[in-house]
C-alpha cells in the first residue's frame, strides 16, 4: 500500500503541475460510470489515465533501486567481480537516461500510448524485475487507475510547488506534497 500511495502522490502532483495533461485526462474519464460499469469496461475507459500513471512511475518509480547477487564471476569494463558480488541497479536513473528516453525529465504520458509503448518496454521497470518483481503489480495498477480516474472526475488538482523533494528509503517517497483539490463544475 505504501508504494501505491507514493505513486499516487507523484501522479497527482505531476497532473497538478501540467494542467493541460490533467484536462486531457479529465476529458478521458468525464463520461465513465465508476459505480455502474463493469470492471472490464471501466478499465478499458482508463487508457489515458494509465499512460499518466505509467509516465509518473517512470519519473518516480516506487521501487527505485533493485539489487542482485552474481552467481558466477563477472567481467565488466575491464574489471573482474567475484561470485557473490551484490549489484545495485538504479531504476530511477535508468528511467531518466538520455540515451534511452527522449526528453527524459519531461512528463509526457503520450510515450506510453499503446502504439509507442513497445519502444520503451525494455527500459521500464517501475515494479522491479525478474523473479522478485512486485507480486501485487497488477492490483496496484488497477487501484491507481481507478483512484486517479475517480479523483479527476470529481476534482481539479492544483499546486504551487515548483519541485519536489525526494525521500529515498526502501521505496521512493515524495517529501511534502502540497495539493489543493477544488470540486469540478459540471
Amino acid at each position: 500500500h505504501e508504494t501505491t500511495a507514493n505513486a499516487l502522490s507523484f501522479t497527482l502532483y505531476l497532473l497538478a503541475r501540467h494542467p493541460e495533461i490533467q484536462e486531457e485526462a479529465y476529458r478521458s474519464v468525464r463520461g465513465l460510470d465508476f459505480e455502474g460499469s463493469g470492471m472490464d469496461e471501466l478499465l478499458h475507459g482508463l487508457g489515458y489515465i494509465q499512460q499518466c500513471v505509467e509516465e509518473a512511475m517512470r519519473l518516480y518509480p516506487p521501487v527505485y533501486v533493485i539489487d542482485r547477487v552474481s552467481l558466477a564471476e563477472e567481467e565488466l569494463q575491464g574489471h573482474t567481480y567475484p561470485a557473490g558480488t551484490t549489484w545495485l541497479l538504479s531504476l530511477f536513473e535508468l528511467h531518466r537516461h538520455p540515451d534511452l528516453w527522449e526528453a527524459p525529465e519531461a512528463f509526457r504520458p503520450a510515450r506510453f500510448h499503446p502504439d509507442r509503448k513497445k519502444q520503451y518496454s525494455r527500459f521500464y521497470f517501475p515494479f522491479g524485475a525478474g523473479p522478485r518483481m512486485c507480486i501485487g503489480n497488477n492490483f496496484a495498477m488497477y487501484e491507481m487507475l481507478l483512484a486517479v480516474g475517480w479523483i479527476l472526475q470529481k476534482y481539479e488538482i492544483h499546486t504551487s510547488m515548483d519541485s519536489l523533494s525526494l525521500n529515498p528509503l526502501i521505496s521512493l517517497k515524495p517529501g511534502k506534497v502540497m495539493l489543493r483539490f477544488s470540486g469540478r463544475v459540471s
